[in-house]
């Protein structure tokens, strides 16, 4: 038996190494030849390398999820089926990233710049950020969520305006909109004559904290015209059917089987919109929604019976309120959204009165669905239609609650923040990132019982608390989680320093201006060190596979160096000898050693500095 040292520098000095003397990859050239015999072996007899301190990431172990939602029954079998929200998948190393190594500093802006928002009002207010001691000593991290409680009402106007009707660019062209005034008016033209304008207002989502649209439709109505307004996700996406429907919509909707003369129909067209408000072609106050249809298994249009909705001033009417002969001199609409909860509000100068609104007490088809994560990002729809001789009528949009936020694009992927149907959803747009499975997703939350109105489970609507913030219960989750589902491949505990537990929900809250904020605090020192590295002996027979890469590879030996916590010096010397064949028939001449350090993946640890020591056993079986 012979052994033999090799190391890529003679101290301890903390230093880069350069071209064959890297820390992670060096060649020790001999002065003699080292003659081995045939038919020997080797085994790694101990090992010595100095970690860096920064931690080594790869797509796998960087991935965790939140959870923007109630708070969920562990003991209750599938109870995420009965709220509104989805674990929301988030990743700091790209797929296909590679491995990176990152300082606390580095790894803390790297978890910032990756995250996603889409709830709209949390948007612009998310932060990683390190925590020391005074004496600079690493103590984990703060993951910081803000959500703005903005309660200025009609602040903000949105001003770009995309035709919702149809993906056929000769439509592009029959309405106008005045982002000063707020008045948009159908225009007739030899292209649009038989149809009606339908626009969506797109650079500002409104606001879920107390958030309203107000719309005057005294113009439309006086002529008899059918006009309708409502609030909707933004969902060009389902393009493979633009050309069979002409109209935008999510990919599971349908109006195959709403009645012709159904009172919720529009004309000769229909579009596509979360909630809404409309006068129909008989003259009556229409309230509608899409939502899941059990029975058809897929998303339709249903009315609400406002009528019957105990807290509606309209209750005495029996029936649809008449719009041809508008009994209370109505003259504008506003919908008014708390949480999860929207209202909806008819009126004049003088007085308000209330269409619908959720109660304990009335049936759920007569109050609106709730606000799902699908429809977080809620954007002004407006339609006019034509009556005859009146072709060129309008409605003005007198307020909307929208939200400021940087970054934001409905349809480009590019952007920072879009809402989460349309991230999921985006591959079915042209030019969209592939995102396998994200339909699916979207299509669980909006056929959750939550949004089917006539399933006799009651939904608990989720509205605000006393700060003005949606009351859900937050959480971060590092590892895969049997309630909250699906979480699978989340790997973070370690890292994030909340070792042990995969639910991160408790938290603290602080308030700046608007901004109530939200912070999780490591548990525990993160670990650092949380990948292992692999010892590779070049140039010699041995035979081992790498399942990981599926190819033959030259590792030696394992090093397990997520044992350590903060890097430095790490020791290691196998409590057993693992020999493996070197599959030499005959004598080998050995002029040189050549080591390296390196992942499962085989590419170098580069995470390594100072002096790195491999010490090898070489034998002869008896």
């Amino acid at each position: 038996m012979s052994l033999v040292i090799a190391s890529n520098q003679d101290n301890e000095i903390v230093r880069s190494g350069q071209s064959i003397f890297t820390p992670w990859s060096f060649r020790n050239a001999l002065s003699s030849t080292y003659k081995i015999p045939p038919n020997s072996q080797v085994c790694l007899q101990s090992a010595k390398v100095n970690l860096d301190g920064r931690t080594t990431l790869e797509e796998n172990n960087s991935i965790y999820y939140d959870w923007y939602g109630e708070d969920l029954d562990e003991s209750v079998s599938n109870d995420i089926d009965f709220s509104t929200s989805y674990p929301i998948k988030q990743q700091f190393i790209p797929p296909r990233g590679g491995v990176e190594s990152f300082t606390t500093d580095e790894l803390a802006e790297q978890i910032k710049s990756q995250h996603r928002e889409f709830h709209p009002n949390r948007m612009g207010h998310y932060d990683c950020v390190v925590k020391r001691t005074a004496g600079t000593g690493f103590l984990g991290f703060d993951f910081k969520y803000g959500f703005n409680a903005c309660q200025t009402q009609n602040a903000s106007i949105p001003t770009s305006i995309e035709p919702w009707n149809s993906g056929i660019s000769v439509f592009n062209g029959s309405f106008s909109y005045n982002s000063t005034t707020g008045v948009y008016q159908r225009i007739e033209n030899a292209t649009t004559t038989d149809y009606p304008s339908v626009g969506i207002l797109l650079d500002k989502p409104l606001s879920l904290s107390n958030g309203s649209m107000k719309v005057t439709f005294s113009n439309a109505n006086a002529s008899g015209v059918p006009w309708g307004v409502g609030l909707s996700r933004d969902c060009p996406n389902d393009f493979v059917n633009w050309a069979e429907k002409n109209e935008y919509g999510p990919e599971y909707f349908t109006h195959d089987y709403e009645i012709a003369n159904s009172p919720m129909r529009l004309g000769n067209q229909s579009y596509y919109l979360d909630f809404g408000v409309h006068r129909n072609r008989l003259g009556e106050l229409v309230v509608r929604q899409s939502s899941w249809d059990a029975e058809t298994n897929q998303m339709m249009f249903s009315e609400v019976e406002y009528w019957r909705n105990v807290s509606s001033d309209l209750l005495a009417y029996a029936g649809r309120y008449d719009l041809s002969t508008n009994p209370g001199g109505y003259d504008w609409v506003e919908f008014r959204v708390e949480g999860e909860k929207v209202s909806l509000y008819i009126g004049h100068s003088g007085s308000t009165d209330l269409v619908c609104q959720v109660d304990t007490v009335s049936d759920k088809d007569t109050m609106f669905k709730p606000v799902s994560q699908t429809c977080w990002c809620l954007h002004p729809v407006l339609f006019v239609g034509k009556n005859g001789a009146n072709t060129t009528n309008s409605l003005t949009l007198n307020g909307f609650s929208g939200l400021d936020i940087v970054g934001y694009d409905s349809r480009d992927t590019d952007k920072k923040f879009m809402g989460w149907f349309e991230r999921l959803t985006s591959a079915y747009q042209p030019g969209g990132i592939h995102t396998p499975g994200g339909v699916v997703h979207c299509r669980a939350v909006d056929s959750r019982v939550a949004n089917q109105p006539t399933n006799a489970s009651i939904h608990q609507y989720t509205g605000l608390n006393a700060s003005n913030i949606v009351d859900y219960s937050p959480a971060i989750i590092t590892a895969p989680n049997r309630t909250y589902t699906p979480t699978h491949n989340a790997a973070t505990s370690g890292i994030f320093g909340f070792i042990g537990r995969s639910l991160v929900n408790t938290g603290t809250y602080s308030t700046a201006g608007s901004i109530i904020t939200l912070t999780f605090t490591s548990d525990d020192v993160p670990l650092t060190n949380n990948k292992s590295i692999f010892v590779r002996l070049n140039n010699f027979g041995q035979q081992v596979l790498n399942a990981r890469t599926g190819n033959k590879s030259s590792i030696l030996a394992h090093l397990p160096t997520a044992e350590v916590k903060t890097g430095g010096l790490f020791f290691y010397e196998p409590n057993r000898d693992v020999w493996l064949d070197l599959n030499n028939p005959f004598e080998i001449s050995v002029s040189d050693i050549a080591i390296d350090f390196v992942y499962s993946n085989e590419s170098y640890a580069e995470n390594l500095q100072g002096q790195s020591i491999v010490v090898l056993y070489f034998r002869t079986p008896k």
